[in-house]
C-alpha cells in the first residue's frame, strides 16, 4: 500500500500528502553552556551522571522510588488521584486561532482528523487514556516519562509507553540529545532516534536532563511511615502485648530466667494468647512498665501521612481523609480549585506541550488546533443549580439556555432575558407584557403618563387652565378678605362615635337573617 493510499484511509479525504506536514525546524547552533551532572564525554550507556541529586546508580535510585510508591498507600493514592483527575475527560482537539482573535471554528482539516484517529487507536494494547495515566504516574514517581512514536515517512502512526528506569538518554558534553537507548533488566537493548521518543521532565532545582519527582522529595516521610507501619504491624501481629518488667529471685540462674522468658513469649505473646494471665513462682514479680502506646503510633502515622500529602500537593479529602471541622482548610470547592490549579494544571500543561509539539506540530503540521484535556465539571450538584438559578434571575442567561444546559426543550417566551421578581408569579409567555405593564404602572402619577400601558409611548399630560379671578377680588388674589385672618383655623372635627362590638355583631346578624326565606321576627333578631 502506498503512502498516499494510507493517508487517504486515515483522513477519509482525497487529499495528497505533502511535505508541508513535516515542519521540523532547522538545526540550531550548538549551545555554549553545560548541564548539571553531564561530564565532558556526555551521558553514555555506562555513565548516566549524577541524575538529579544523587551520586549513586540512577537505575537503582529509580527502582527505590518505584518500591516506595508501591509500598506506601498514601503515595499510591496521591499519584492516582492526580493522574485520574487530569485524564478524566480524555483528549480533544480544540480550535485556537494563532493571532488570538475570536474567529468562527472552521471545518476540521484532514491533518486534524488524522491526528484524532491516531489518538483514538494508539496501538493494539493501550488506549490514549491509559498511556497518559502512565505518563503522569512516571512523572510523579521518577520525575521523567518517555513515549515511543512510530513513524511512517513523515507521519506518526502509533504511540507506545516506555519504561522510565530502563531508558537512557545519550547526550554530548552540552546535554544535547543524540539518541535514546533502552536496556531492560533482561539485557534487551533498543535504540531510538530523538524524534522517536517524547521525553517529558518535571522541574529540577538545577539545570539537568532529568527532573525531580515529588516521590523523591517525599522519601523521608515515606520511609518514616513505612517504618512506623512495620512497627505497628509487628506489635499487632503479637497481639499488642503489654510492656512488662519481671523481677526474678536473687538466687535464680540465668538459664532459668531465659527459660521463663521463652515460656512467656510462647504462652502469652500473640493473638491466640490474648487474655492468658502471667504466672510466676518462687518470689518473682511482674509489673507493667507503661500503658499501651497504640495511640502514639497512630498519631505518628497521621503526621507522616500529612507530610506525604503536602509533598504531592493533594488535599486530604481527595484521598479519602475526612478532616474534623476542616480547620484552616477552606471549603471543599476551595480545596478542589487549589488541587486543580496548583497540582494538576502544571503537570497537564507539561504533557500537552510535549504532545502538541511532537505530534500536532512536527508530526502533522497542524496550526490553529491544539490537543487539550477535556474539562469535567466536578462541582457539587447543589452549587451548579444555584449558579444556574442566579444567572437566569439576573438576566445573564435566558430560560431556554438554562433548560438546554440540563437537556430540557425550550418554552414559549423563554428566549428573552428577564429580571425575575420572586414576589409575583407570571407565565414566561406573558413575561414581556407583564414587564411593560409593571413599568407603565411605575410611571403613573408622574409628569409623563403612558397613553398605552403595554404597547404605547408615554404621552405628556397637560395641566388644566387656572380658574379666572373676578376683578373685584383681583386685589386680594392669594390673600384673605379684609377683616379675616389669612389662614383661618380649621374647625375641629368630632371623633366618630365608637361602635361597640356587640352593636356590630347584631347588625351583621340582622343582615344575615334578612336573607332567609320568609324573613325573621325583629324581636328574634
Amino acid at each position: 500500500m502506498s503512502l498516499k493510499t494510507w493517508w487517504q484511509g486515515i483522513t477519509g479525504a482525497d487529499t495528497e500528502i505533502t511535505e508541508t506536514a513535516n515542519t521540523t525546524p532547522a538545526k540550531l547552533p550548538d549551545r555554549t553552556g553545560f548541564e548539571y551532572g553531564v561530564g565532558t564525554g556526555g551521558l553514555s550507556e555506562w555513565d548516566q551522571g549524577l541524575g538529579a541529586s544523587t551520586g549513586s546508580d540512577r537505575r537503582s535510585m529509580l527502582t527505590q522510588l518505584n518500591d516506595a510508591y508501591l509500598a506506601c498507600p498514601w503515595a499510591w493514592a496521591c499519584i492516582n488521584a492526580i493522574a485520574r483527575t487530569i485524564t478524566a475527560g480524555g483528549l480533544v482537539m480544540e480550535w485556537e486561532p494563532t493571532d488570538g482573535a475570536e474567529e468562527e471554528q472552521p471545518p476540521k482539516p484532514p491533518e486534524v482528523i488524522a491526528l484524532e484517529r491516531m489518538l483514538a487507536y494508539c496501538n493494539p494494547s493501550e488506549s490514549i487514556t491509559k498511556i497518559l495515566r502512565g505518563v503522569i504516574a512516571d512523572l510523579e514517581v521518577f520525575g521523567d516519562a518517555y513515549l515511543e512514536v512510530v513513524w511512517v515517512g513523515t507521519q506518526p502512526v502509533a504511540l507506545y509507553s516506555l519504561d522510565c528506569p530502563s531508558m537512557l538518554p545519550i547526550t554530548d558534553a552540552h546535554g544535547q540529545i543524540i539518541r535514546y537507548v533502552q536496556i531492560t533488566e533482561l539485557s534487551q537493548r533498543a535504540e531510538f532516534e530523538p524524534r522517536e521518543v517524547i521525553h517529558i521532565s518535571l522541574d529540577s532545582p538545577r539545570s539537568s536532563i532529568f527532573g525531580v519527582s515529588p516521590t523523591q522529595a517525599a522519601m523521608l516521610p515515606i520511609t518514616g511511615y513505612l517504618f512506623g507501619a512495620a512497627t505497628a504491624k509487628e506489635i499487632f501481629r503479637k497481639g499488642n502485648p503489654p510492656q512488662i518488667w519481671a523481677d526474678h529471685p536473687a538466687g535464680q540462674s540465668q538459664a532459668e530466667m531465659n527459660r521463663w522468658t521463652a515460656q512467656y513469649m510462647t504462652r502469652n505473646v500473640g493473638p491466640k494468647n490474648i487474655g492468658v494471665p502471667i504466672s510466676t513462682k518462687g518470689g518473682a514479680t511482674v509489673k507493667e512498665l507503661s500503658t499501651s502506646r497504640t495511640v502514639d503510633y497512630i498519631k505518628y502515622l497521621d503526621q507522616r501521612r500529612d507530610e506525604i500529602l503536602s509533598c504531592y500537593g493533594v488535599p486530604p479529602a481527595k484521598v479519602g481523609v475526612i478532616e474534623s471541622g476542616n480547620l484552616g482548610g477552606g471549603t471543599g470547592e476551595e480545596q478542589d480549585k487549589t488541587f486543580r490549579v496548583n497540582t494538576c494544571q502544571p503537570i497537564a500543561e507539561l504533557v500537552l506541550e510535549a504532545l502538541n509539539w511532537h505530534l500536532a506540530r512536527l508530526g502533522f503540521g497542524i496550526e490553529g488546533w491544539k490537543i487539550q484535556f477535556k474539562d469535567v465539571d466536578m462541582r457539587d450538584s447543589k452549587t451548579v443549580e444555584e449558579i444556574r438559578d442566579m444567572r437566569i434571575r439576573n438576566g445573564m442567561w435566558t430560560l431556554d439556555r438554562g433548560r438546554a444546559d440540563i437537556g430540557e426543550p425550550p418554552v414559549e417566551g423563554g428566549d428573552q432575558p428577564v429580571l425575575i421578581d420572586r414576589q409575583n408569579l407570571v407565565k414566561w409567555s406573558d413575561m414581556d407584557a407583564a414587564s411593560k405593564a409593571w413599568i407603565a404602572g411605575k410611571l403613573k402619577g408622574t409628569a409623563l403618563e403612558p397613553s398605552d400601558p403595554v404597547h404605547g409611548e408615554p404621552a405628556t399630560v397637560e395641566k388644566p387652565a387656572p380658574t379666572p379671578v373676578p376683578p373685584q377680588l383681583a386685589a386680594f388674589a392669594g390673600k384673605a378678605p379684609p377683616g379675616q385672618p389669612e389662614h383661618p383655623p380649621e374647625p375641629e372635627k368630632e371623633p366618630p362615635p365608637v361602635e361597640s362590638l356587640h352593636t356590630r355583631y347584631r347588625a351583621r346578624l340582622r343582615e344575615a337573617l334578612a336573607t332567609l326565606p320568609g324573613g325573621v321576627d325583629e324581636r328574634a333578631a
